[in-house]
């Protein structure tokens, strides 16, 4: 055990914090009893406090202390991997040695290691992840577990399964935590924990958790809300307002194909604009952080892989391009606004399909409870090598059973091991989840966010409230309070917008391998390269502004597709390379829409049309296929090619509507099979792109 004077102490605190930020920096409300708590061994501790406030610079000053003391490094974890660089930069700061293991620095884990042993680390950060990496779990987490003087859970609301960005991987921490060596601390923080979120942390962290609560108000946020009707109209708003706007700021999205979409418009309007999303290589991830941290990009697009706990104190002005899920994610990422500005500028945008999104992610949250008995019905029986494996045997989503595998894994149920995955635990029951009571909980805050997007008071009152925080009021500030305009885009604007995303097309790639159990193989085979089609081209996002709206028309309430679609067709094969020299389409038992499209677009292009595929089996809604096998073995016998009507040219194949891609690619492979050349697919929408990493 380790004795300090408090006095002293406190004085060596204050003197690193003015190194690190200036003779005139000193501590906030609570910052010192927060950090002089945890100094004490074994102390358990829960700081919720509003974004900006400085949670970081409490477990840094605890950590540069302890470890003056003569203490072991402090194991932080962390969800996000721009949270942790920007926490690494931060730490340095501090006069502390942080260095982070996660998934893009594995050839560096065993020199890592190694310093660990020789205590030159002072903090290192894992994401929850990691704490279920077998190499990780069996190599470094036991030494470091009895040489740990603190734990920090960072955005700790993760653990809750009411927190509003519930994380399975989170409960691994608390593993460790049973394991930790009796002097250690845990230091817990969130902003966004209400009254149920914390008792369901001190539930799981022990009853002798103590709660340090402080006010989530932030006057320095200028709060509004913009409705709109539609993308056109949020993307005109965006380039006529983004440049009045002083600095640099973030334009949140709920999905990947958004945040693209969004920051390649407004680049073309010489606005300073990048996409940024988890998918991005980690270099050009980095170089984007880096480039905003300098405020040499007017603005990020960004999903929530830029959201919890990211710091940068300058940031002018925070952009919904959408209107989030929950009232609590919905503060957590203004929060990224105005922490050291008198005033930032917070919109949100809200549009037309802000439920459809949305609605979603809630429905793909927990699977059901179907999901979990057809697991446990196979794995009982047999172990499965992998994860395709197991989908393969089911009509479920891959996503959805890799969600249920990990769920199970993180609950005990299950264990992979080198054989594969098995079942373990014959009690385990589906209501231990409790993912009806979540998922209506969800649904509740989706209706406090309506409400929020048509409130008639204080827009930071409600928030605050939201986050049963006691001390909410009206901040004076918001669009509501000061009774502020809403000025609307300028039509031309619109117009111009509505053109762009009339040209915002989507590639159609072609699956590079058969899915696990399609032929008889329970490892995916790869197709082969002959029989690939080349990319294609997709018109538009179904039921999107632009041409999604005409082809959902045209599907569902009129008799054959729009002439207005056969332009943006027409301009889209020109482009096209290969260059297709006849045209085939996907035939239908239902309808002849298609068929129709296929030969008006014949006939505008100046290419033959030949009814080279039939169908020939009335198969299942492909809609209602789940996964990859499902999907391809619905398909592969339900169309035949006939020989005769194959040409040796490039075949332009013509659908309405693309999902997963299978019935693209298998009649692209029967095609090639009787002797046409390259195929390039054309389909007038894509369902819609999904993904808010």
């Amino acid at each position: 055990m380790i004795s300090v004077d408090r006095r002293e102490t406190y004085k060596a605190a204050r003197a690193v914090l003015r190194r690190a930020f200036g003779e005139a920096a000193d501590f906030r409300d609570g910052q010192w009893e927060a950090v002089s708590a945890i100094l004490e061994p074994g102390r358990r501790e829960l700081v919720v406090q509003r974004t900006g406030w400085g949670k970081s610079l409490v477990y840094f000053l605890a950590t540069r202390i302890l470890r003056d003391a003569g203490s072991g490094p402090t194991l932080l974890v962390s969800p996000l991997l721009s949270l942790m660089r920007n926490q690494t930069d931060l730490a340095s700061k501090f006069g502390i040695h942080a260095v982070s293991i996660n998934s893009t620095n594995r050839d560096e884990w065993e020199a890592i290691g190694a310093e660990l042993d020789k205590n030159h680390i002072d903090l290192l950060l894992v994401s929850p992840e990691r704490l279920g990496n077998p190499d990780f779990a069996a190599q470094l987490l036991p030494g470091l577990e009895q040489r740990t003087r603190l734990l920090v859970i960072d955005e700790a609301h993760c653990i809750s399964d009411w927190g509003h960005d519930f994380r399975p991987d989170y409960r691994r921490i608390l593993r460790t935590v049973e394991r930790l060596n009796a002097d250690a601390s845990i230091l817990a923080t969130t902003a966004t924990a209400n009254d149920r979120v914390i008792a369901d942390i001190r539930e799981q962290l022990g009853e002798q958790l103590v709660v340090q609560r402080g006010p989530l108000m932030r006057e320095s946020l200028r709060l509004r809300v913009q409705i709109l009707q539609d993308q056109a109209e949020r993307l005109a708003w965006l380039a006529q307002f983004v440049p009045k706007l002083a600095g640099s700021g973030i334009v949140y999205t709920l999905t990947v194909h958004d945040a693209k979409r969004v920051a390649e418009y407004l680049a073309g309007r010489g606005i300073d604009a990048r996409a940024y999303y988890a998918e991005l290589p980690t270099e050009e991830r980095v170089e984007l952080e880096t480039r905003f941290q300098q405020n040499d990009l007017k603005v990020l697009c960004a999903t929530t892989a830029l959201g919890m706990g990211y710091d940068k104190s300058d940031v002018a002005y925070v952009i919904h391009f959408q209107r989030p899920g929950s009232v609590i994610s919905y503060y957590q990422q203004i929060g990224r606004a105005g922490r050291s500005l008198d005033r930032a500028e917070v919109v949100l945008l809200e549009g037309s399909e802000d439920d459809e999104i949305t609605e979603y992610f809630i429905d793909s949250a927990f699977p059901e409870a179907e999901v979990f008995e057809k697991l446990r019905e196979l794995m009982q029986v047999q172990v499965f090598p992998t994860l395709d494996a197991i989908t393969g045997k089911t009509n479920f989503r891959r996503s959805k059973v890799e969600k249920a595998l990990k769920l199970l894994e993180v609950e005990g149920a299950i264990d992979r091991k080198e054989g594969g995955f098995q079942w373990l635990d014959q009690d385990w029951r589906y209501e231990d989840l409790r993912s009806v009571e979540i998922t209506e909980l969800r649904r509740w805050e989706l209706e406090q966010m309506r409400v929020y997007a048509r409130l008639g008071r204080c827009r930071m009152e409600f928030l605050a409230q939201a986050l049963d925080d006691p001390e909410a009021r009206p901040c004076g500030n918001c669009d509501i309070c000061r009774d502020l305009k809403h000025p609307y885009p300028d039509r031309d604007l619109i117009l111009d917008a509505l053109k762009f995303l009339r040209h915002d097309k989507h590639i159609i790639r072609s699956p590079a391998y058969f899915p696990s159990g399609f032929g008889g193989s329970e490892r995916r085979r790869k197709i082969p390269s002959e029989e690939l089609h080349a990319p294609g081209i997709a018109l538009s996002s179904y039921n999107d502004a632009g041409w999604g709206k005409l082809v959902r028309q045209g599907k569902y309430e009129g008799g054959q597709f729009a002439d207005e679609l056969i332009e943006p067709c027409r301009e889209a094969v020109e482009g096209m390379d290969p260059k297709p020299q006849w045209i085939a389409w996907v035939p239908s038992l239902r309808s002849d829409r298609v068929e129709q499209f296929a030969h008006r677009l014949a006939m505008a292009i100046g290419l033959p049309v030949y009814p080279a595929v039939r169908k020939v089996k009335a198969n299942l809604d492909q809609k209602k296929m789940q996964n990859s096998t499902r999907q391809l073995e619905n398909v592969w016998d339900a169309f035949e090619v006939d020989p005769s009507l194959v040409q040796a040219g490039c075949c332009l194949l013509v659908d309405d509507i693309v999902d997963s891609g299978w019935t693209l690619a298998a009649i692209a492979i029967k095609l090639k099979g009787t002797g046409s050349g390259p195929v390039v697919p054309l389909a007038l929408a894509t369902a819609r792109p999904r993904g808010d990493s």
